[in-house]
């Protein structure tokens, strides 16, 4: 595929467009604000998305964590040679670090590896429940209050011996969760996984 180029004077009309289109790193101009609630820590980010810029999200993350200090990566990219789009949105992304112990931590964040924010934070000795158990509903079904986030995934799973754990729902706010599985002799255990990725280097 070919496409005109105008190199002469009175040629305005006409528009240059490289092809393929190129990505190429954009800045990442957000903030970044950390919190610890129902016992888990995490870094809730907000950043303009520029339409006019053609810039995307091409990804984020993992936590990295070492130690007492973990770094969060976003890159961003824009895309040259083509038309873009004439708005800007606000985008939000949640990174859960984790159920720390009370202590003093930083977390670095890095765009395309290289650090353009550090937060200090502490996490307070003491905090409230993820889950707390509501009861059997009117409809047979076990309730459970998840105390969360937006912008996380959480899934609820339930075991009978701590070993074996089956997912039930995933649940992407802060709501009540609820196994409708039918009721069975013996003990039921709940958790809720959350669905973020950590990598740890070295010890704590």
């Amino acid at each position: 595929m070919f496409f005109g180029v105008c190199a002469s004077i009175g040629c305005a009309g006409l528009v240059y467009a490289q092809w393929p289109p190129v990505q190429v790193p954009a800045t990442w101009e957000g903030t970044v604000s950390v919190v610890t609630t129902g016992s888990v820590t995490y870094a809730e980010y907000t950043w303009p998305l520029k339409g006019y810029e053609c810039e995307d999200l091409i990804g984020t993350g993992p936590v990295v964590r070492n130690g007492s200090n973990f770094s969060y990566d976003f890159e961003l990219g824009q895309t040259t040679g083509g038309a873009c789009p004439q708005f800007i949105g606000i985008m939000n992304t949640t990174a859960a670090l984790g159920a720390l112990a009370p202590g003093n931590y930083t977390l670095t964040t890095t765009s395309w590896s290289v650090p353009v924010m550090t937060n200090s934070f502490t996490v307070p000795k003491s905090s409230s429940q993820t889950l707390h158990p509501i009861g059997l509903g009117a409809n047979g079904s076990f309730n459970i209050q998840l105390t969360g986030v937006t912008n996380m995934s959480y899934v609820l799973q339930c075991s009978t011996n701590l070993l074996k754990w089956t997912s039930l729902s995933t649940n992407s706010n802060i709501q009540l969760l609820k196994d409708t599985s039918p009721a069975s002799p013996g003990s039921r255990y709940y958790r809720v996984q959350i669905l973020d990725t950590t990598t740890v280097l070295g010890s704590e």
